[in-house]
């Protein structure tokens, strides 16, 4: 059989995708779009809401400036005079231990101030105050001696101070003022206050009773 010479071969089929096709798969509808894009908003939305409650947590434990505690908790009497007759007196030393509690994520730097002992409505000693620092997450401890007399008072038969029974009331007060700086960027000032009341037993030279508040 002879071949026609005029005859042309056959062109190969060529396949044509559709146009919602692509190469890995079908081609994502408009609708599928954009619910991709809603669930990538509600992502990045719930992650600026995380985001957002850390730093408000970080920000009321961390940033947040307490006020320190400042509190005497130890007293010893030294060089005790006292008389209990008709013109009842006395004449003490006071050597206390001051602590300031600081609680903050920052150091508490505080002035030099005075504090007051109290026989009754009368100032009968004062406390130095020596400026100091509270160190961050840490008590600073001062030692303060205070000189404690009977001679400020105008009257000692009828003081509050129940000196003729043997015991003599006190109370102590003491503020601080200063400033609670929290990494350098913040900083508060802050008034930590102290009262204390303390039963002093004469005869035998010792405490009975030191609350503070």
């Amino acid at each position: 059989m002879q071949e026609d010479p005029q005859a042309k071969p056959l062109a190969p089929v060529e396949y044509y995708p559709r146009s919602d096709m692509e190469f890995g798969g079908i081609k994502p509808t408009a609708s599928q779009r954009k619910e991709k894009s809603s669930k990538c908003l509600v992502y990045v939305l719930v992650g600026m809401v995380i985001q957002g409650a850390v730093l408000l947590i970080f920000a009321s434990i961390v940033l947040r400036a307490r006020t320190p505690d400042v509190e005497i908790v130890s007293v010893t009497v030294r060089n005790l005079k006292y008389g209990n007759s008709s013109a009842p007196s006395f004449n003490l030393t006071l050597v206390t231990e001051v602590t300031v509690e600081n609680s903050n994520f920052g150091d508490f730097k505080f002035e030099n101030t005075t504090g007051t002992v109290w026989c009754g409505s009368v100032v009968v000693g004062k406390m130095k105050i020596p400026t100091g620092r509270a160190q961050a997450r840490a008590t600073e401890r001062l030692n303060v001696s205070v000189d404690v007399s009977s001679l400020p008072l105008p009257d000692t038969k009828n003081v509050s101070c129940n000196i003729s029974s043997g015991l003599l009331e006190l109370n102590s007060h003491v503020k601080l003022s200063g400033k609670v700086s929290i990494m350098n960027i913040m900083k508060r000032r802050r008034h930590p206050e102290m009262n204390c009341f303390m039963t002093l037993n004469l005869t035998g030279q010792t405490k009975q009773d030191f609350p503070c508040e």
